[in-house]
């Protein structure tokens, strides 16, 4: 069993007297057996959402296991242990601030266990902050998406009846939202998930109300947007970037959502 002893020095582990900071963030793969212990906790908060596998966590000297869309917030001061059971990946941040007591408040949120359902809108804008905090260029964005998060998570535990979604498509959205700028074709989505490309286009849809060339196109042109106000890239490079091979294609599907093109897009939104 790799034991790692989360009291060592870690340059993101530290207080700010900004409104609010995320100090670092990712997507973790750990195999069976590896275990974090922080016996002092953290200065910041630590938000930790379970993408696959089991996740062995400690909270109040209680052990829980978590599943997919299972999450945890420890606050600053609080010991923190967690173990994979199994291989086991996860969406983890690490976050501070003088409002984020209050923030959390407002969204009726508080550390603790959380055994949530899968919950797609929550993966997705959590997978895109984690990309946005991670690129110089797009970082500013990260604030903002961390409060949609938190109204994503709050509404979800609002809900009575959460949207029940097979696992084996909220695999591939998962994946889509990772790869959205690769080629994806349906063929290759359909065998990831185990069906015809009939049954799985059925299932998709039924599960996000869109098909899966939408949702794919949705992840990129929201990504596309977000480059064309953040960065200096050509159109044509922001095309490729997010997932098009075809200039033209990407204008005018952007076009078509937006009612402007790609350009004007850009020269409205950048101060």
């Amino acid at each position: 069993m790799d034991i790692w002893d989360g009291d060592k020095y870690d340059s993101t582990n530290h207080e700010t007297e900004k409104y609010l900071q995320i100090n670092s963030c990712g997507f973790q793969n750990s195999s069976a057996g590896w275990t974090v212990v922080r016996e002092k906790g953290r200065y910041d908060y630590h938000l930790l959402l379970v993408n696959s596998g089991e996740l062995e966590v400690k909270y109040a000297d209680k052990c829980t296991i978590l599943k997919k869309g299972n999450f945890v917030i420890y606050k600053p001061g609080e010991k923190q242990y967690y173990k994979s059971i199994s291989k086991t990946s996860y969406l983890w941040m690490h976050f501070g601030g003088t409002s984020v007591d209050e923030i959390l408040r407002s969204y009726s949120l508080d550390s603790g266990i959380y055994l949530t359902e899968y919950n797609m809108s929550i993966f997705s804008v959590y997978l895109d902050l984690i990309m946005n905090h991670n690129q110089p260029n797009l970082k500013n964005f990260a604030n903002g998406m961390f409060l949609i998060l938190l109204a994503h998570i709050s509404n979800m535990l609002k809900e009575v009846h959460n949207t029940k979604i097979p696992e084996s498509i909220s695999e591939v959205i998962t994946y889509i939202n990772i790869n959205y700028n690769k080629q994806l074709t349906i063929k290759d989505m359909s065998k990831k998930a185990g069906y015809s490309q009939s049954r799985f286009a059925h299932l998709f849809k039924e599960s996000t109300n869109m098909t899966p060339l939408a949702y794919c196109n949705n992840i990129r042109l929201k990504n596309a947007c977000e480059m064309l106000t953040g960065t200096n890239c050509s159109i044509g490079d922001v095309a490729l970037k997010c997932g098009f091979e075809d200039q033209l294609y990407f204008c005018r599907v952007f076009k078509k959502k937006y009612g402007i093109s790609p350009s004007e897009f850009r020269r409205k939104n950048v101060y």
